[in-house]
């Protein structure tokens, strides 16, 4: 199939993934948290948003022959890095986010990464830092830009309702609702050079989808964190109701 094709057989795929409709966040979307779950929440994820900028990153510097993927990547950090002012980053805008919930610096500074969200960063930094380009671009791409704002959505509403927390406060999670339909569309112009041939849809279909099961191994730690229990398996959207 043409590279057109392919991402639209992709995009379906990856909406219907399994970490797009966890249990996480079908339970913490309704505001079924507690205010030390909200807090275990926001530490946790902070660990994954303090680094998530550094794949883009290292993905570039995988690009050293095509000057014009680098400067697409560069255009998505470039908002990542709230345009080069140090309070508008995406770790700035969290850690406003960590203010409005009372969490002091010693507390989210501190704690150990949990064992998920170690394995999520440390599979980005592998498919990020991997000789074939097309692997992090299914990672940074398809499997990034298209699940992050119904994600971001379902986390927004959650914090409203269990943390009463204002728009301003949730700007992190707010923003990527907007911000990344334009990062999509930088991204998938950008993987359409690299999905021309059988091989490169491959490739750039595993990078996305072992980034998506990241996602969900994450969010079963998340799940841990915030309610003290495993999560219960999550069921893929189109065996609902069967």
């Amino acid at each position: 199939m043409n590279p057109e094709e392919f991402l639209g057989q992709l995009k379906r795929e990856v909406i219907g993934h399994p970490a797009l409709t966890h249990p996480f966040l079908e339970r913490f979307g309704d505001g079924d948290a507690s205010v030390e779950g909200v807090r275990n929440f926001a530490i946790q994820y902070y660990r994954h948003v303090r680094v998530s900028r550094l794949y883009l990153a290292a993905l570039i510097s995988n690009c050293r022959d095509d000057e014009s993927l680098q400067l697409a990547l560069a255009e998505v950090l470039f908002d990542e890095y709230g345009h080069l002012n140090p309070d508008e980053t995406h770790p700035a805008l969290y850690r406003r986010f960590l203010t409005a919930l009372d969490i002091p610096e010693g507390e989210w500074s501190a704690p150990r990464t949990i064992p998920e969200i170690a394995a999520y960063i440390s599979t980005h930094y592998e498919l990020c830092r991997h000789p074939d380009v097309r692997f992090g671009l299914g990672a940074m791409g398809p499997a990034s830009e298209w699940p992050v704002p119904p994600i971001y959505v379902r986390l927004a509403e959650g914090l409203k309702k269990a943390a009463g927390l204002p728009d301003g406060a949730l700007e992190i999670f707010t923003s990527h609702v907007t911000m990344d339909v334009e990062h999509a569309r930088i991204m998938m112009e950008a993987v359409i050079p690299y999905a021309e041939d059988e091989e490169g849809q491959r490739k750039v279909r595993e990078g996305a989808m072992r980034s998506l099961d990241a996602r969900s191994i994450m969010l079963d730690g998340l799940y841990r964190a915030v309610y003290g229990e495993p999560a219960p398996l999550a069921v893929p959207v189109h065996q609902r109701g069967a």
